[in-house]
Parts: C-alpha cells; sequence; structure tokens
C-alpha cells in the first residue's frame, strides 16, 4: 500500500494500517510475540486518544483500523507500538537494529461501505491464508471482542452481530468485495502512488516491483479490472497478469499487498 503523506491525513477519520516485519521477517511468529504487541495496541489507546476498530496480528504482519482525531495522535500511537514492540523483540532474539519495514503502510478510509469491508478483511486475513476455517477460529484478531469493544457508533456500522457474522463469511453472498470506483478515481490512486513512491508513471511501467505492487493495490483494494488499469497506467493486461500471478505469495496474506 501506497505511504501517503500525513499532511494527506488532515480530515480524514478512519486509516487503515499494515506494518510489516523488515525483509519480511516473521516478528509475530509465536504467541507471546502476537501477545505483546496486542497488548501495546490496545492499551496505549487511550493515552493517544486513538479507537482501534479492528486489528489482526499475522506472522510476518499486522492490520490496525483506526479511528483518530489528530494526525500528529496517529503518528504517535504507531511510533509508541513499533518502538516498544521493537526493544521487546530485539532483547528477546538478542537482536540489533530495524525490526519493521520502514513506515507504516496506509489507506485512507474513504465512506461507510469502504470503512465496513476494511474490518471484514481484516478479520479474514488468517482465513485468506488459511490458517483457519473461519474469522472467529483466530485468537489475535479483534473478531471475537468486536462487539464487545465498540462504542454505540462503531457498532452501528453493522445492523445486527447475525448480519456481522454473515458479512465475514467469505462463502456467503457477502463476500468481502471493495464498491466499484470511477475511471476518475483510480487517476486518483495513481497519483497518490507515484506521489508517494517519489516516481513518475515511466518509472512504474519499468519497474516490475512496484508495478506489482501498485496493481496489487487496485486489484484487492478496489477490484479495479485489468483492463482498466491497462487505460490509466498504459501496461498490456497481459503484462499485468504476468506481474501478479508471479509475485503472487503463498501464505500470510496482508491487506493490499499480497
Amino acid at each position: 500500500m501506497p505511504r501517503f503523506a500525513r499532511k494527506n491525513l488532515e480530515g480524514i477519520e478512519y486509516i487503515h494500517i499494515t506494518t510489516h516485519g523488515i525483509s519480511k521477517e516473521n516478528i509475530y511468529e509465536k504467541t507471546e510475540e502476537k501477545r505483546e504487541i496486542r497488548k501495546l495496541i490496545l492499551d496505549n489507546q487511550e493515552k493517544f486518544n486513538i479507537n482501534v476498530i479492528a486489528y489482526c496480528i499475522m506472522n510476518n504482519h499486522m492490520h490496525l483500523l483506526i479511528r483518530f482525531k489528530e494526525t500528529k495522535d496517529l503518528s504517535s500511537y504507531m511510533h509508541k507500538i513499533n518502538t516498544s514492540y521493537a526493544m521487546y523483540y530485539n532483547k528477546r532474539h538478542n537482536r540489533q537494529g530495524y525490526v519493521h519495514k520502514g513506515r507504516f503502510y496506509s489507506q485512507i478510509i474513504k465512506n461507510e461501505k469502504h470503512l465496513t469491508n476494511a474490518i471484514i478483511y481484516i478479520h479474514n486475513n488468517p482465513v485468506k491464508a488459511k490458517i483457519c476455517n473461519k474469522a472467529n477460529e483466530y485468537e489475535f484478531s479483534s473478531y471475537l471482542n468486536y462487539w464487545k469493544d465498540k462504542k454505540d457508533e462503531d457498532i452501528n456500522i453493522f445492523n445486527s452481530k447475525s448480519q456481522y457474522k454473515k458479512m465475514h463469511d467469505i462463502d456467503e453472498e457477502y463476500r468481502l468485495d471493495f464498491e466499484r470506483i470511477s475511471e476518475e478515481e483510480t487517476k486518483e490512486i495513481l497519483i497518490e502512488y507515484l506521489n508517494s513512491e517519489h516516481i513518475t508513471i515511466e518509472e512504474l511501467q519499468k519497474d516490475k516491483q512496484k508495478l506489482y505492487e501498485f496493481c496489487n493495490i487496485c486489484k484487492t483494494q478496489y477490484k479495479i479490472s485489468n483492463r482498466d488499469l491497462e487505460k490509466i497506467i498504459k501496461v498490456s493486461r497481459e503484462k499485468i497478469r504476468r506481474i501478479l500471478m508471479r509475485n503472487m505469495p503463498k501464505k500470510d496474506v496482508p491487506f493490499g499487498t499480497k
């Protein structure tokens, strides 16, 4: 996912954040490690005036859906949990150096449907990674605690507990599917990505890794077709298909990038 400039978060209420282990390391592999990062996630909310709507901790990455008021609070919160966890992880493994891969990746939540689908996507990460069959079977996500921990205004995102459960079942009619967006909105996503990566569209076309990252963002988050991508980035549908297939990971599928 693109690393959006912090100034672009002004006026935004919800954001979906993904952090990855450096060099794709499994920094949350052990049960104790997942418990430690979960404690940091939950215990620091009030201090930084943010509300974690949903989370999921996988082996080499984690997802957070955060409601916030001030950009500085969001940045301070992420710095706190990542720094504290890095100290814990380095001490535990008798190592030094970075633990996380650069800055956290973020996606602005633009509307209520996007918000609902982001929650479902986060909770279904272990299902997609074939760690479990149902979201309610995974210990290290907010699926089971969603109704217990959320404020009234957040609970109203779903009409009922039965709808909440049904919409999480990817085998049911309510499959996770982001609302189809217009060509103009796709262009905006492209511009945002180019700006965040400090590259031109010509450089994007030549860089296979960045091309894969951008196309995969568009496919998994927004369900943009190869045909529409071809029109926007001027790369053939066949090349897009090959790049996506060649880079498809086998496990631990993080939001937007795998």
